[in-house]
């Protein structure tokens, strides 16, 4: 894949960030709420479920949009719990999250969000991630600890959008890749999830000799093909057919692996959910959408719903998210349960998410997908010896459901798979729903490749 060198970058200083969005922008949004007018639902209970969000999951959430949410409390939250900052990359402002560790023996870390997350999406593992001593799940010494840098994706959250040239997963990566040694980070391990792993792995393509490991969740790839890795290639079919005759699982597959997967496999870089959320219209036509989109807070609101589809929304739960910090140990369990994934999703959060796409506009975010998804098949061309770490939920298995998990042995086809762990219940947007795990299982994929970085701590800017 072509990239662009670090060098082709003129970068300006680092400066410190904090978000202070424009009363009358606020006010606008709230005059654009007491306006909606809402569709009818359909009366069939059939045809409602299946034509998308409907008015009795929506309407409450409007609501309390109007009468109880608090951005500015959103505002202050986030402004104290992430140290943020700007720096112009060839005169383009790009806003990103950055903590360090004390430790002289942390790791850097790029998380990488994608969509329909933002740079929030790493409030609730940044401390244990960054002061493994002070927080749980472990509290240990000995354990490793990050220096933490999550940047805004150009033209999403708080960073400026570039040219149109350069909105896209490609382009994405070099910026990022250019960030990190403009920090002073010039190897550091990579975690991200849906498209945040497509960036991830853009970046294992173009940069080996800087993006040197990859930690994931649930990875979306394509199926093995002969001409990349025959051997993985053959264990798969081998293994369909060993299930067929002797109903019997080989080579690491589940029983649910071998009979969902089908022949050609889940598309790649699908956004996490359980129905695709990028219509036609919005992933081959991005502008059209955006019209509506742009103007129309509740619109928003139900899009992001239909991407983020949320098991339940919590409407009894506290209004800021909790770090691990915030948890004592004897409270936080290590394993998190489906009723834990759901009260993650409270209306503060929903629509905290969806003023992060508000607030700069959709239609930068929408483009950037409906461009990234042409160079899709690119990632999948060729084998990367990167290493990669794979957290793997197991699903409930959904009867009829169109879209399907890929095994994770398939990434062996191309990536040096050097974890993989599986882990029951279900996790779309991991480092939000469950954090505890996702740390646990960064910490113990470096832990296992064993390599010795040198100190970043006096060295690094931000």
């Amino acid at each position: 894949m072509a990239s662009s060198s670090q060098s082709s970058y003129s970068i300006d200083a680092v400066q410190p960030y904090r978000m202070r969005v424009s009363q009358k922008y606020l006010d606008l949004t709230k005059r654009k709420l007491e306006l909606t007018r809402l569709p009818r639902d359909a009366r069939n209970a059939p045809q409602r479920n299946n034509a998308g969000v409907s008015r009795l999951d929506l309407e409450p959430l409007i609501d309390h949009w109007m009468e109880k949410y608090d951005w500015r409390a959103q505002e202050t939250f986030y402004n104290d719990t992430l140290p943020q900052f700007r720096v112009a990359m060839n005169g383009t402002r790009l806003h990103f999250v950055h903590k360090r560790s004390q430790s002289p023996a942390a790791i850097p870390l790029l998380f990488i969000h994608g969509r329909p997350e933002s740079f929030i999406a790493v409030s609730k593992v940044i401390d244990a991630l960054s002061n493994p001593i002070a927080t749980p799940p472990r509290g240990d010494e000995n354990v490793q600890s990050f220096h933490v840098v999550a940047p805004s994706i150009p033209g999403f959250g708080f960073s400026d959008p570039v040219a149109e040239g350069a909105n896209n997963m490609q382009a994405t990566a070099d910026t990022f890749n250019a960030l990190m040694a403009e920090l002073g980070y010039h190897q550091y391990v990579c975690h991200g999830t849906g498209w945040g792993f497509g960036i991830c792995r853009a970046l294992a393509l173009a940069h080996p000799e800087s993006c040197i490991a990859i930690h994931t969740v649930n990875p979306e790839v394509p199926a093995p093909k002969f001409g990349i890795s025959a051997r993985v290639w053959l264990k798969y079919r081998i293994a369909k057919l060993i299930y067929a005759v002797l109903q019997r699982s080989t080579f690491g597959y589940t029983p649910e692996e071998l009979t969902q997967a089908g022949s050609g496999g889940a598309p790649p870089l699908s956004t996490p959910t359980r129905a695709s959320s990028s219509t036609p219209i919005t992933s081959k036509r991005p502008q059209t959408a955006a019209y509506a989109l742009c103007d129309s807070p509740p619109g928003l609101l139900a899009y992001m719903l239909d991407s983020i589809q949320p098991p339940s929304v919590a409407f009894k739960t506290p209004s800021h998210p909790q770090s691990l910090e915030s948890l004592h140990p004897s409270t936080k369990p290590q394993s998190l349960g489906l009723g834990d994934v759901s009260s993650q999703w409270t209306p503060t959060a929903l629509l905290t998410w969806t003023m992060l796409y508000w607030l700069p506009g959709p239609e930068v975010a929408l483009r950037w997908l409906a461009n990234s998804k042409s160079m899709v098949g690119s990632l999948w061309a060729s084998h990367s010896s990167v290493p990669l770490g794979i957290s793997h939920y197991r699903e409930p298995v959904e009867r009829g459901a169109a879209k399907v998990q890929s095994p994770p042995q398939w990434a062996k086809a191309y990536h040096r798979v050097a974890m993989l762990r599986r882990r029951d219940g279900r996790a779309r947007f991991p480092a939000w729903e469950r954090p505890a795990e996702v740390v646990l299982d960064i910490r113990e994929f470096v832990e296992l490749l064993g390599w010795t970085f040198p100190s970043y701590v006096a060295a690094a800017k931000g």
